[in-house]
């Protein structure tokens, strides 16, 4: 049945080109770089019409006799036509149909309008592309959704007008074409693509609304520019930093030295943190206490006892001022406690504060990070400070790698570094506080730890914790 029904569409295609057509029109389209040109029929129908070689030249206005066969299309199209230019008849002309990109689209689309095929159309849109080419320009005008071709004779190497840019708002008067799709085996007819509309000439475009200020060019641009001096000015700002880092290390080595003769800044920094805690978990906790009881004796103060409650309230201020200016010591001398709640943030977070420790240590992790309690990775803090810390000022190490990783049952991590190294026994002999101090905030987490060290080969502290 699919072959029968192809035969006769095959039969009927060669009576078609068989049979030739005569009709009479006014040229109401022509361009001199292209092959064809546009006529209206006395029933006001569109032909595009494609002469045979030699055929006589002519121009909008022109009334022609056209012999030649129709192509088989749904599309009104005339090939290898005879052409006898009658007389001119501009009067003819029909004029032309104005309408919206919008809704132009709306009456061709899926199939096509075959009325509307070859008829002169002006509408308007937004340019939003040009496309040079080697002998013509192609303009992109759409209206929401939907686009058209525009294609114009400028050549390559002719400068466009200047305010023919993207943005702007351009009216263009042209013959509108489209490419219809034909496939007899699936019974496709008419089904179009690429709606193009050819305008006669260059000036049928024409700019009737500027682009805005704010093209996308000129966005890129500034934003170029804005990213730009964002990074000179981080790169200054981190430059300023290191600069005023490197000058308050040195004004406080200096200031060390003077006081006391080979102080180790890792020692100084442990019992700060020491101290710390000790203010923490014990003036700190006396001063909310005494807080406490004072508000409870306040309400047994009898009525009229306002000069003692104006005392007493004179007191309580003392007490939260001096609250307040111990927890402003506590968070400088123990920074962690303020820093992120995953423990890789706040390794980082520290590791970005101790200038000491740039282009050393190297930070790395493994697996899902879970969630510990904010003292359990301060202690840990603690602990990878210590390494760390024992790493450059002891050992004088050019590379600390720190790994963590976070398994099923808890976290291991690991301090290695390329420093001297030491004698592990003779360290403990010598009661290193560095070592009992790492091992016994160890054992306070539930966890073990060991040191491995020798002389002039390094040292590597492995610690493993249950989480």
């Amino acid at each position: 049945m699919k072959n029968s029904v192809l035969l006769i569409l095959v039969l009927a295609a060669v009576a078609a080109k068989a049979d030739t057509t005569n009709l009479t029109g006014v040229v109401t389209f022509e361009r001199s770089d292209l092959s064809f040109f546009f006529i209206d029929d006395a029933a006001g129908s569109h032909w595009r019409v494609q002469g045979v070689k030699g055929s006589p030249a002519v121009k909008i206005g022109d009334l022609v006799h056209v012999e030649g066969e129709r192509e088989m299309t749904t599309k009104r199209r005339i090939a290898d036509a005879t052409i006898t230019v009658e007389g001119h008849a501009m009067a003819a002309i029909p004029p032309p149909l104005e309408t919206g990109i919008a809704n132009l689209f709306s009456r061709l689309m899926p199939f096509g309008n075959t009325d509307l095929y070859g008829g002169v159309v002006v509408t308007e849109g937004l340019l939003r592309d040009i496309n040079r080419r080697q002998t013509t320009t192609q303009l992109l005008v759409g209206e929401g959704d939907s686009n058209l071709q525009v294609e114009i004779p400028w050549a390559l190497e002719e400068a466009l007008p200047a305010n023919l840019v993207q943005g702007a708002t351009v009216r263009v008067k042209g013959v509108l074409t489209w490419t219809s799709i034909e496939n007899y085996e699936e019974g496709i007819f008419g089904r179009i693509e690429n709606v193009e509309l050819i305008p006669p000439t260059p000036d049928a475009v024409e700019v009737i609304r500027r682009a805005p200020f704010w093209t996308v060019g000129r966005l890129l641009f500034i934003l170029m520019w804005v990213c730009f001096l964002a990074a000179a000015l981080a790169v200054w700002t981190l430059t300023l930093r290191r600069m005023v880092a490197r000058r308050t290390q040195e004004l406080a080595e200096s200031v060390r030295q003077r006081e006391r003769v080979r102080i180790e800044a890792d020692a100084a920094r442990r019992e700060r943190l020491r101290l710390a805690a000790d203010l923490h978990d014990g003036f700190q906790q006396y001063l909310a206490g005494a807080t406490f009881r004072l508000k409870a004796a306040m309400n047994y103060l009898p009525e009229g006892a306002d000069e003692s409650r104006a005392q007493l309230e004179k007191v309580n201020d003392a007490l939260k001022h001096t609250q307040s200016g111990l927890r402003s010591t506590l968070w400088a001398m123990n920074e962690e406690s303020e820093g992120p709640e995953s423990l890789i943030e706040l390794i980082q977070f520290v590791a970005r504060r101790l200038p000491q420790w740039e282009g050393i240590v190297e930070i790395a992790n493994e697996g899902e990070e879970r969630k510990i309690a904010h003292n359990f990775a301060g202690t840990i803090l603690l602990i990878l400070q210590e390494a760390v810390g024992n790493a450059i000022d002891r050992g004088h190490a050019k590379s600390v790698k720190v790994r963590v990783v976070f398994g099923e049952k808890g976290l291991a991590m690991t301090v290695a570094d390329d420093g001297s190294g030491f004698d592990t026994a003779a360290a403990r002999k010598e009661g290193h506080y560095g070592l009992s101090g790492m091992e016994r905030r160890t054992a306070e987490l539930g966890g073990k730890i060991t040191i491995s060290s020798k002389i002039g080969e390094g040292t590597t502290v492995r610690i493993a914790l249950p989480l």
